[in-house]
């Protein structure tokens, strides 16, 4: 015990004495360590982690996409019908799309979030209710009774956990819902927004005024299955694509064209961000090895400086345990304060990549610093450091003693050339990666660059969004009362002070990213007929929609006072509709019929606008925009356009809805730049990120690259003294030393080039409108590499170039 006191205590002092070096290690183990922690714990919590059900991996989401993943969900007639025809499944279930409803007495009017779903759905997650019982298949009946289960989350903050919630009513939108349970499940497939309230899906006709359950042409309904052990998912597609033929064949006017996919629901709630996530896993693995090969290179290097002081040790009577006990020791302390800067870094980059990562990515909430993962990254570092420290000791505690004194001061030993060899190999790999990583960030930034660039075909800029949704009786059964609250909100909202122009739709562009895709035919053009029929964006907007967006009309009319519901049904194409349809001609006039056979007729043609995502290629197909006055929608989102900060609004236009009904409730309130920024989070945080290891990369490279020349330099001295005294010039000694290094760039910059275009077909999956191999992001790449590896060469070139041949000679 006590000659381990002796050690720790000659271990602290020596690295009290070596602060640089110290404080070198320790910071580079640090942020290699707290990098890739985090990146590691998001990879885990939104990733790995498995989903928060019981035997997670026999869940599946079972989609029917029409003419190539149009439309994702199913039809609820068509589930039934599969789930009563299927033999591989223990058990499917339905969910609706999320309803939000205005929960009334208990204060202020509070929108929350229901899932009308299938009684079915607690044997499909496998959760049991918390308290009370779960919604049984006598109340999933057409007017059946309103009964409802709380999600545990929205129970215990909106009834502070009250158990005897079970069997009292709550009132939802004017509807009176008896709360027969508490279910700690999540419904939401893809994250937030998680439901407060479930209800039977038969529910949705009596409250919504939606008949769901009968509509076989509506695919609106989120399929979830919990498969049979045993069965796997390539048996499960098999089965459904007989039943869904047979379907077809039943059907044809509303399943002709469309497909069935079984889906791992682990994939699907991650589908679009996994490649993302995953590059920052790689690209946190290249800087934990750039990080390691940094440390490996200043331990070799600090136990070849010292291999005098261990000989002589040695020669003492130190015996090889005592002095690989210290050299254990000295790496084992530099990994354990690199282990807690490590934690500190971390937890900090945990809460950044919280605020750059997209809202709607799936378990963001749980993203925490994992354990597991800080253990395993800690666990490597410090076992590369130990065997960098102890390596060289173990070798030097086996060299004889007198020859090792007799050398010392021999510039060109043996171990002098075998470190350099080793400085080199581990310059190369780290210019290498540095390389890769960097031309990775310039690809990363390049596609960002040009998916920004991209016109989405309407100005956000000054624009207020504010969710509305009449969802009482009064309304979703009373059209005509629900059209003149729309007219009363319109005509308010226009006379506040600082309104340009106000207008409402159904989906605003950019904002929710869904759409309704509807089949439609052309009179005067042939029907191709069922299943390969094209479709367009459904859109429901208001008069001045286009003036309060700045979409331009390019022929034609907007809606007005004249578009009754009793008047002839109208619609306004977008360009690419009225160009493929009407090529040469013009579109006004013309008549476009919908599934069911209505007929609208186009009064104008506006811009094509962006409505599914900023650089989505599939999203360029037509849009076609109706009058909302002619249609029975019950919940918009109210656009408007102010003459200057849009949410200076806000309280103005919560008393107009105030005042045209206290009962309604506003929805979410944001600034339309603020719905932009969201749908370039994903590749934000990607581009951020990437940025920030490749400078990293870059930064440990140059240091890594400094100190092997400078090292060069302190074995050289006696030899660049001679030539200095011969008559060398300065420039002389400058290409001398910079030569060997700028081989080293070279080497490593080569094979670095080669293995980024080797992972292309990766890469160019993340890329909008840039190749894997653009030569601009290559040149930068070049260009940067160079500039620091110059910088790093020239530093310990100049001081060669001080060098004094008198003092050097005398060595």
């Amino acid at each position: 015990m006590h000659a381990l006191f002796q050690h720790l205590r000659y271990t602290v002092r020596l690295l009290r004495k070596s602060p640089g070096f110290t404080v070198t290690a320790v910071l580079i183990l640090g942020f290699g360590i707290g990098i890739n922690t985090a990146i590691f714990s998001l990879i885990n919590a939104t990733i790995l982690r498995p989903l928060p059900f019981p035997e997670p991996d026999r869940l599946v989401e079972v989609c029917t996409p029409y003419q190539q993943d149009m439309l994702r969900w199913t039809s609820y007639p068509d589930y039934l019908d599969i789930a009563g025809a299927q033999h591989t499944f223990e058990s499917l279930s339905a969910i609706a799309p999320p309803q939000t409803l205005d929960l009334g007495g208990r204060g202020e009017a509070q929108r929350v979030q229901v899932y009308f779903v299938s009684p079915s759905l607690t044997k499909v997650t496998g959760l049991p209710v918390k308290l009370g019982r779960w919604l049984s298949d006598q109340e999933d009946v057409p007017h059946g009774p309103l009964v409802a289960v709380l999600s545990e989350p929205f129970w215990r903050s909106r009834f502070q956990a009250d158990p005897s919630i079970v069997g009292k009513n709550i009132t939802l939108s004017g509807w009176s819902f008896q709360v027969i349970g508490v279910a700690p499940l999540q419904a939401s497939t893809c994250g937030p927004p998680v439901a407060d309230v479930y209800a039977p899906t038969n529910a949705i006709a009596t409250v919504m005024n939606w008949h769901l359950v009968e509509d076989r042409g509506g695919h609106y309904a989120d399929c979830l299955g919990r498969l049979k052990k045993g069965v796997s998912i390539q048996q499960a597609q098999a089965e459904l694509e007989i039943i869904h033929n047979n379907l077809i064949s039943r059907y044809p006017d509303q399943d002709a064209g469309s497909g069935v996919r079984v889906v791992p629901l682990s994939e699907r709630v991650v589908m679009f961000y996994s490649q993302t996530i995953w590059l920052l896993g790689v690209a946190a693995g290249c800087l934990l090895l750039i990080s390691a090969a940094n440390v490996s290179n200043l331990l070799y290097a600090r136990a070849v400086e010292r291999r005098q002081e261990m000989s002589i040790r040695s020669a003492l009577g130190g015996t090889r345990s005592r002095l690989l006990t210290q050299s254990m020791l000295e790496t084992s302390f530099l990994s354990l304060f690199g282990a807690i800067l490590g934690a500190g870094i971390a937890i900090l980059a945990v809460e950044i990549i919280k605020k750059l990562a997209p809202p709607d990515l799936y378990r963001l909430a749980e993203v925490n610093i994992d354990l597991n993962a800080l253990m395993f990254v800690c666990g490597v570092t410090g076992l590369v450091s130990l065997l960098s420290g102890l390596l060289p000791a173990w070798k030097l505690s086996t060299t004889d003693v007198p020859s090792v004194l007799k050398a010392e001061g021999d510039r060109g030993t043996t171990s002098g050339r075998e470190r350099q060899l080793t400085q080199a190999f581990m310059v190369v790999a780290q210019v290498t990666i540095a390389s890769v990583l960097l031309i990775g960030a310039g690809l990363l930034t390049r596609s960002y660059v040009a998916v920004q660039s991209l016109p989405t075909g309407f100005n956000a800029h000054q624009v207020l969004t504010a969710e509305i949704a009449l969802t009482s009786a009064k309304y979703t059964f009373d059209r005509a009362r629900t059209h003149a609250v729309w007219d009363e909100v319109l005509a308010k909202a226009r006379t506040l002070p600082g309104v340009e122009t106000v207008a409402m739709n159904s989906d605003p562009p950019l904002k929710t990213g869904v759409q309704i895709m509807v089949p439609f035919t052309v009179d005067g053009q042939p029907d191709p007929g069922s299943g390969h029929r094209p479709v367009l964006t459904w859109q429901m907007v208001s008069p001045d929609f286009f003036r309060s967006l700045q979409v331009p009309l390019l022929a034609g009319r907007d809606f007005g006072p004249q578009d009754r519901m009793d008047a002839q049904r109208v619609v306004i194409v977008d360009q690419v509709l009225a160009a493929e349809h009407w090529p040469g001609k013009s579109a006004i006039g013309q008549v476009v019929r919908l599934q069911g056979s209505k007929e609208y007729i186009v009064v104008g043609v506006a811009a094509h606008v962006r409505y599914l995502s900023p650089d989505d290629e599939g999203d360029s197909g037509p849009s076609a925009y109706f009058p909302y006055s002619q249609n029975g929608r019950t919940d918009v989102v109210l656009l408007i356009r102010a003459k200057g900060d849009p949410m200076a609004l806000v309280a103005e236009l919560r008393k107009v809805i105030a005042s045209i009904d206290p009962d309604v409730a506003l929805g979410r309130i944001s600034s339309y730049d603020d719905i932009i920024s969201d749908r370039y989070l994903a590749r934000k945080l990607g581009v951020i990120l990437v940025n920030v290891f490749s400078c990293a990369a870059l930064f440990l490279a140059a240091i890594g690259l400094y100190g092997t020349l400078a090292y060069s330099v302190n074995q050289r001295t006696r030899e660049i003294g001679i030539r200095i005294a011969l008559g060398a010039s300065s420039p002389h000694i400058l290409k001398l030393v910079t030569k060997r290094g700028l081989a080293l760039v070279g080497a490593g910059l080569t094979i670095g080039i080669f293995a980024a275009l080797a992972c292309n077909r990766f890469v160019e999956s993340l890329l909008y409108e840039v190749r894997g191999d653009d030569p601009v992001a290559l040149g930068l790449a070049v260009a940067v590499l160079c500039v620091a590896a110059t910088i790093a060469c020239l530093l310990p070139a100049h001081r060669a170039t001080r060098i004094d041949p008198i003092a050097a000679l005398r060595q």
